[in-house]
């Protein structure tokens, strides 16, 4: 238990000192990864969101599906849309 203990506290030094923050980055680094997530994940959501539509458009267009479907896949893509403002404004929240 005490050497638990020993390399926790050890471990808590090294990581306080501030040669450590510098060679790993600090807040910044991982701030900017995180909106380079953000934006790739909103540019994933965009695209699938237009891949779906326009094929519920073409499906639509042959009688394969009605156009209520489409409707439909239009209020889906708005609900997917408003979750990905929700996470933002949760996002801007705590940063």
């Amino acid at each position: 238990m005490q050497l638990i203990r020993n390399l926790s506290l050890a471990l808590m030094s090294l990581m306080a000192s501030p040669a450590f923050a510098a060679s790993v980055g600090g807040l910044d680094k991982a701030k900017s990864l995180g909106e380079e997530i953000k934006t790739g994940l909103y540019a994933l959501l965009g695209v699938g969101a237009t891949i779906y539509l326009i094929y519920l458009a073409f499906m639509a267009f042959t009688e394969k599906k009605t156009w209520a479907d489409f409707g439909w896949g239009v209020v889906y893509v708005c609900i997917a849309g408003g979750v990905t403002a929700l996470a933002t404004w949760a996002w801007s929240a705590f940063t």
